[in-house]
């Protein structure tokens, strides 16, 4: 019993690793800096829309991203996601220069939500909304990185 409970972290450990370095070759896209007095910088890639992931999962694509020679990316919190929301907008609800983007499904931020453990806020890009989310499920993240 115990053989096969270790057999099964391993397999799963292989799964996330590959699922994170699958991700990694897609996160080839360029960083967007929006023009709204912010020193954040944001990925822009397929990634963004093409693939879903767990918060944990959507956790450690951002720690382990190298995008533009640069390797301090991380999962934005809340309060930056909606930075980036263009409430003038609408389908997809977010600032000009962004190229990938879902404006169907929540993006994940790092900002737990307190009405359930477990759970944590994320952005609609369709029209800017927030909502909460159980952290077992997929869905989409865009890493940010401050600028120094």
């Amino acid at each position: 019993m115990i053989y096969k409970s270790k057999i099964k972290g391993i397999q799963m450990r292989i799964v996330v690793l590959m699922s994170i370095l699958l991700s990694m070759m897609m996160a080839k896209g360029t960083i967007v800096t929006p023009e709204n007095n912010t020193s954040l910088v944001w990925e822009d890639s397929l990634h963004n829309t093409e693939e879903k992931m767990t918060h944990i999962e959507a956790n450690e694509y951002c720690n382990t991203l190298r995008l533009g020679d640069f390797k301090d990316w991380r999962l934005p919190t809340l309060s930056e996601l909606l930075t980036i929301v263009d409430f003038n907008s609408y389908k997809p609800a977010i600032f000009k220069g962004f190229k990938h983007t879902d404006d169907d499904t929540l993006y994940w931020s790092s900002t737990p939500y307190s009405g359930s453990e477990g759970d944590f806020w994320g952005v609609n890009f369709k029209d800017g909304s927030t909502d909460n989310a159980s952290s077992i499920y997929d869905r989409h993240v865009r890493c940010v990185r401050v600028i120094k």
